[in-house]
């Protein structure tokens, strides 16, 4: 079995995460946490996500330090922030951890795209050039040895599984952009309200 961490369990990804990993065959869940600033530190999962009552009953704990962490987990999942999931991969990595990371902070591997889209500066280039983009029906060997997984998004995964039959069977025109036109059920911006949400 592989010892699994979900870091941001809180959030709608999270919550999937928990459920998927509780069903696994091959997995058990170690851990869930969040920041140790969080208002939910403490408080059952299923007491915030409530179709898991009696499935997943664990607390949420404060996260503060990997290393209290790290070294009871094989895998480890970040549920958050690209500015967190950027600093917590590496440490994780550090101590022997295989990351999947579902932010977009290691999707890319330019680091002047974060300075000019995401509006910081990547520390870790070299881990850029490490991770693997985790498109299974593009990179299926790669992910097989991979240590660090960028989880690719909703919508660059609808539009790449939709072209790539396409590409494939030289179908489509490389000459003209293609027009996706995608929708979403979920905010990928997390649960808090905000207006930057709505």
């Amino acid at each position: 079995m592989l010892n699994t961490l979900i870091v941001g369990a809180s959030g709608y990804a999270g919550a999937e995460l928990v459920s998927y990993v509780n069903r696994h065959p091959h997995m058990t869940i170690t851990a869930l946490t969040v920041s140790a600033q969080s208002n939910d530190a403490g408080k059952l999962i299923s007491d915030l996500h409530p179709q898991l009552k009696g499935i997943v009953d664990l607390p949420l704990q404060p996260m503060s330090d990997v290393r209290d962490f790290s070294a009871d987990v094989d895998v480890v999942f970040l549920a958050t922030a690209h500015e967190v999931s950027h600093d917590l991969a590496p440490q994780f990595l550090q101590a022997g951890c295989v990351v999947f990371d579902l932010s977009g902070a290691f999707r890319v591997n330019d680091r002047a795209f974060y300075e000019k889209y995401y509006g910081f500066t990547h520390q870790y280039p070299e881990l850029l050039e490490q991770a693997v983009y985790g498109l299974a029906e593009w990179n299926a060997d790669k992910l097989n040895t991979a240590n660090l997984i960028a989880v690719p998004g909703c919508y660059p995964t609808a539009a790449q599984l939709s072209l790539k039959p396409l590409i494939d069977g030289g179908l489509l025109d490389l000459t003209q952009w293609p027009v996706i036109n995608a929708t979403s059920g979920v905010s990928g911006a997390g649960r808090k309200a905000a207006i930057s949400n709505s």
